[in-house]
């Protein structure tokens, strides 16, 4: 049957190790494997290998067909110029090839680091984004709290503005109204003065000839008078 030399991941979130796997072409990356021939860890610094050489060849040697991230590593170990040059597993020196810095002065890798890094990164970002988000929000809030203060100020503003024509209007009517009962008072005065000059003048009229006739009278009495002195004055004469 085809079968294909591949990663088989394992660990847990940005822990990653991988096993060096020889599996069914057909079966599904996460299926399960004929054999584990090694381990890849790359999260130390430089990166930990361990495979086993022989079973590699032997594998390769019957048609099992590595991925590209798989012959890089058989490169690293050397493995896989050995079967170039038609090596078998009976003519290594060592089955077992361990590359890697040795156990206790593994640090982690750059990689690690750069991914640890990055979590960090997108948690930060992510409380950024987040206060930002709620700054953006109260922000918002206050503005439309300002508006909403300014528009009920507006609208009390042009209350108060109607009320105070309502009122001028109201006063300008009511002087008005004043006014026009001052005139009509005036007119009624005047009327009334004119009526009262009207009946007087008969009575005045019906004096006049009055008058006159007494003025006639008593002119007519001085005119007599110094007529009657002189014929008394000639009487006495007379009888002198």
């Amino acid at each position: 049957m085809p079968t294909t030399i591949r990663l088989q991941r394992t660990g847990r979130k940005a822990q990653a190790s991988f096993r060096i796997v020889v599996s069914d072409s057909a079966e599904s990356r996460d299926g399960p494997a004929i054999e584990t021939i090694g381990t890849y860890n790359p999260r130390t610094r430089p990166s930990l290998i361990r495979l086993d050489a022989a079973a590699a060849l032997n594998w390769l040697h019957e048609g099992a067909l590595p991925s590209d991230t798989v012959v890089s590593i058989f490169r690293k170990a050397g493995v896989w110029e050995k079967f170039k040059s038609g090596a078998t597993a009976e003519t290594l020196e060592e089955s077992v090839i361990e590359l890697g810095p040795p156990e206790g002065e593994r640090g982690t890798s750059r990689r690690a680091e750069l991914a640890a890094e990055a979590q960090k990164e997108a948690a930060k970002r992510r409380v950024e984004e987040k206060a930002a988000a709620e700054a953006a929000a109260k922000k918002a809030a206050q503005e439309a709290a300002v508006a909403k203060k300014k528009a009920e100020e507006e609208a009390a503003a042009a209350a108060a503005e109607a009320e105070a024509e309502v009122e001028a209007e109201a006063e300008v009517e009511t002087e008005t109204e004043a006014e026009v009962e001052a005139e009509a008072e005036v007119e009624a005065e005047a009327e009334a003065e004119v009526e009262t000059e009207a009946a007087q003048e008969p009575v005045a009229e019906a004096a006049e000839p009055e008058a006159a006739a007494d003025e006639a009278a008593e002119t007519a009495d001085a005119a007599d008078a110094p007529e009657s002195e002189s014929e008394e004055e000639d009487a006495e004469k007379k009888e002198d």
